[in-house]
């Protein structure tokens, strides 16, 4: 049991989803409500997939959940959270529409969680093939330093492009704010990198160690943003199933 500042959620998957092969595979801009959570006493990361994913679905549920479990991240993150929900909609009005017509809890789940924020999510580049489940995700938090986030997604665009000549299949996408989280924060946006696999994850950061450079041919002007390190995840897909 972390730190006791975060009120019980019940988080309800009470809903039919999208027709998507795979849930991290929708192309274009899409929002996704994001929560960290922490899991009650005498329970495992293992028991609340388990229950999450017993849930019941109707038409009023996410396109997609994703739950996150962290593998490489900041001491800070460790020490008050144990995961992170992620849940997709296809616009804002959708995500209030069901959110609301969910109407009273289907289901419990032993879990604790902060404030929710909701998040723009834009896809740089779709995957090559399907994504397993579960699989790995990096994450790390940009800044803007002289351009604009449609200037930084061109940017990322080639250097995804470069990183897919060279041999990854990985999905490539950034979050930006969309509502809620921190009054100043100091971020533009999230860059994630999912792997078809954790191993296809881990392969394309040992094209880098091994001196692969896919910004190379991508430095016209200034540079136009800064990313933290990479935080890395565990990411399992509650739907579509």
């Amino acid at each position: 049991m972390k730190k006791s500042m975060f009120v019980p959620a019940v988080l309800v998957l009470c809903a039919g989803f999208a027709a998507l092969g795979q849930a991290q595979e929708n192309d274009g801009s899409t929002v996704a409500w994001v929560n960290n959570c922490t899991i009650d006493d005498g329970f495992t990361y293992s028991d609340v997939v388990e229950r999450a994913s017993a849930l019941p679905r109707s038409e009023n549920s996410p396109d997609t959940i994703l739950f996150r479990r962290p593998i490489y991240t900041s001491a800070q993150y460790r020490e008050n959270f144990d995961f992170q929900v992620a849940m997709f909609y296809p616009s804002f009005t959708e995500m209030a529409n069901r959110r609301v017509a969910q109407g009273n809890p289907r289901g419990r789940l032993p879990i604790s969680c902060g404030n929710a924020q909701v998040l723009r999510r834009f896809t740089v580049r779709p995957p090559v093939g399907s994504i397993a489940n579960p699989t790995a995700i990096t994450q790390s938090f940009c800044t803007l330093t002289n351009g604009s986030l449609g200037t930084a997604f061109n940017r990322i665009q080639t250097a995804s492009q470069n990183y897919a000549d060279a041999g990854s299949d990985a999905l490539v996408q950034m979050y930006a704010p969309g509502l809620g989280g921190p009054l100043n924060r100091n971020w533009d946006f999230i860059l994630a990198i999912a792997g078809t696999s954790r191993q296809e994850l881990t392969e394309r950061l040992d094209m880098r160690l091994d001196g692969f450079r896919a910004e190379l041919g991508n430095r016209n002007g200034s540079r136009v943003f800064t990313c933290d390190r990479p935080s890395l995840w565990s990411t399992t897909r509650i739907l579509p199933e």
